[in-house]
């Protein structure tokens, strides 16, 4: 499916499934203690390799991911919303308002 005001539906879709699918049931999502300059951090273990994804609790910033996604495909199809931020948001009540950014 063609994107759709920058998203593409289709990649959208599929790390959304993703993300339940695997990162949720699969993955360790392990919230850090102390924030660093203002963003929370989450380590994400259990893949092939560990990343780090940073919230930004008043929304002064765009979710970010240390995975090759985040900075490749996902950037170009879904804003740079990978399966590990989107799990991490999904994951945390008070985060999951900032997945409207995927969908508007």
């Amino acid at each position: 499916m063609e994107p759709t005001g920058g998203i593409s539906l289709k990649a959208r879709d599929d790390r959304f499934l993703r993300a339940a699918a695997t990162v949720l049931k699969e993955y360790t999502i392990v919230r850090r203690q102390a924030p660093e300059d203002g963003w929370i951090v989450f380590d994400i273990q259990g893949g092939a390799k560990d990343y780090v994804v940073k919230v930004h609790p008043e929304w002064r910033g765009q979710p970010q991911c240390s995975c090759p996604d985040a900075a490749q495909r996902a950037r170009s199809d879904t804003r740079g919303y990978c399966k590990h931020i989107i799990a991490t948001l999904l994951k945390h009540e008070e985060f999951r308002g900032q997945l409207l950014e995927v969908f508007l």
